[in-house]
């Protein structure tokens, strides 16, 4: 599928793992819990995961009846390390100037907790950049559902006149491009070399290497 930009309102981006390289702080924080805990490693424990759930979501699984108290304990833990680790991926912020030089409305929609993409944000870019930021638990339900989709474009599309062609959705995940094809949009996927998930047999979904390919893609066409 060769996408169109040319009718393109809407880029609605993913956080962790797709603006922001945050991968080893979010393992390295949940790491911590679980040895205060003794669970053991993440590999072992993230066999528990519903990969349709948020981390946050996910904390019943692994701590069973403690999930609570071990998220809370989490939140601390991430906003020390998060300081210290957080990095960009290259050329995601030429990506943004380029789209909203366009006319493009740039969103944020993801399912991480607003404590923490409040202080991350401003580490790597400045908020003012996007239109609206919504978070987990914000919408009536979380990505992969399509109602994340709905309550970030609230006011501004209704769900019927949402399609491929005026929304796109940028992510890393099938959580992303399961949401945005729900909901009619454009699923856009980057960094599959770096995280090499097993690719979605869908047609729709369009594949980046990288941000820098992407922004290659859309200078040139």
């Amino acid at each position: 599928m060769l996408l169109d930009k040319s009718k393109l309102l809407y880029a609605l981006f993913d956080w962790d793992g797709t603006l922001a390289d945050n991968r080893a702080v979010v393992i390295k924080s949940i790491e911590q819990v679980l040895a205060e805990y003794g669970l053991g490693n993440w590999d072992d424990v993230k066999k528990l995961r519903n990969p349709k759930l948020s981390l946050r979501d996910n904390f019943v699984n692994f701590f069973k009846d403690n999930a609570f108290a071990a998220y809370e304990r989490y939140l601390q833990i991430y906003k020390l390390n998060s300081p210290q680790m957080l990095k960009s991926f290259p050329f995601a912020a030429e990506v943004i100037h380029y789209l909203k030089n366009q006319g493009v409305e740039v969103i944020i929609m993801t399912n991480k907790d607003r404590r923490l993409l409040d202080i991350e944000l401003p580490l790597l870019y400045n908020p003012d950049l996007f239109f609206r930021i919504i978070c987990g638990h914000e919408a009536p339900k979380d990505k992969p559902y399509p109602e994340h989709i709905y309550y970030s474009l609230r006011g501004l599309l209704s769900p019927s006149e949402i399609n491929q062609q005026n929304v796109w959705m940028v992510g890393d995940s099938s959580q992303d491009s399961d949401c945005a094809i729900s909901a009619g949009a454009t699923p856009i996927r980057v960094h599959e070399d770096l995280f090499k998930e097993q690719r979605n047999s869908s047609q729709m979904i369009q594949y980046f290497k990288s941000f820098a390919e992407f922004y290659d893609f859309l200078a040139k066409y």
